[in-house]
């Protein structure tokens, strides 16, 4: 007999400057960041856009949109060109900012691994 049981989810938010983005994990998970931030002393965290100061500029985050397509599904720059019918050169110049990403080809992407094509315009 199957019995369909309620997980309680604890809300883990994350903040860089003004943006928050908020996740809901398991009481299993967010114990594990706890103790996971716990075991990093306060003076070496640092923000992730000094880090990666790409983050800050709006007209870099297709790009990096596009970069966490492939790292997700772990595919190639072929495969990821093959599914969206262009080349790998082209997939390239997307990752590398050199190339924009325009309506028909966000649509395609948003077919393909179902994220909103607006987040590529």
């Amino acid at each position: 007999m199957s019995v369909a049981v309620k997980t309680r989810l604890i809300e883990v938010a994350i903040k860089s400057g003004t943006k928050r983005k908020l996740f809901l994990v398991t009481q299993e998970k967010a114990d594990a960041i706890e103790t996971l931030l716990q075991s990093v002393p306060d003076d070496e965290l640092v923000d992730m856009t000094d880090v990666f100061p790409d983050l800050k500029d709006p007209e870099k985050l297709p790009s990096i949109t596009f970069r966490g397509i492939r790292a997700k599904t772990g595919l190639t720059q072929a495969e990821v060109a093959e599914r969206l019918g262009i080349t790998q050169a082209e997939v390239s110049k997307i990752e590398g900012g050199k190339r924009s990403i325009g309506k028909a080809l966000a649509k395609k992407i948003e077919k393909e691994f179902k994220i909103d094509y607006r987040r590529f315009l």
